[in-house]
């Protein structure tokens, strides 16, 4: 997990070094609300939404391709009456954008991983590979914020459950909105 934190960091900083001088920000950072529905793969009983939150950088190359390093977490419990269960992503990947004067359109394909930690007395994690495909639309306020009034990903993971009986993947859904800080124009 930290190797690929660390390829993902060291990636957006070459592509920060590297960035073309444009009218567009050479940084977009997002923070914001998150929903996760999660694949039950059917199970009875299972709580499937979870909230919580998602973080973005986007290093912008030039006006419509950008790097971006996605974090988020989502909580809730797979059944009522048990443990809270936290899903962390970290994906990152490139980002073409089409720019108009009020709005951004954004479409992303990021990969990396997500980890599933269900707390209690002893506890229990899972980190499996993730990637994120979507994208959303980002509506000028002033020239520095915008609003994210959505994005919307299919969040595929490969949590192996098999000893179980289920699937060794999970096709997930994630949306997130908030703000969006254009940064170094």
């Amino acid at each position: 997990m930290r190797k690929l934190v660390s390829v993902g960091v060291l990636v957006l900083g070459l592509c920060l070094a590297a960035a073309a001088a444009d009218d567009v920000p050479k940084l977009e950072v997002f923070g914001g609300v998150s929903w996760l529905h999660i694949d039950s793969m059917g199970l009875a009983g299972v709580k499937t939404n979870y909230m919580g939150w998602d973080a973005e950088g986007q290093f912008n190359l030039n006006r419509w391709l950008g790097v971006t390093a996605d974090i988020g977490g989502n909580y809730g419990r797979l059944v009522p009456d048990t443990p809270t269960t936290h899903s962390y992503t970290y994906v990152f990947g490139p980002t073409i954008s089409y720019r108009a004067h009020s709005s951004t359109l954004f479409a992303h394909t990021l990969f990396g991983a997500n980890s599933t930690n269900i707390i209690s007395g002893g506890g229990s994690s899972d980190s499996a590979f993730a990637m994120a495909w979507g994208g959303g639309i980002d509506v000028r306020i002033n020239s520095t914020f915008f609003l994210r009034l959505g994005q919307l990903d299919w969040l595929y993971t490969r949590h192996d459950l098999r000893s179980v009986g289920l699937k060794d993947h999970q096709n997930n859904i994630r949306y997130a909105g908030g703000i969006v800080i254009n940064l170094g124009h």
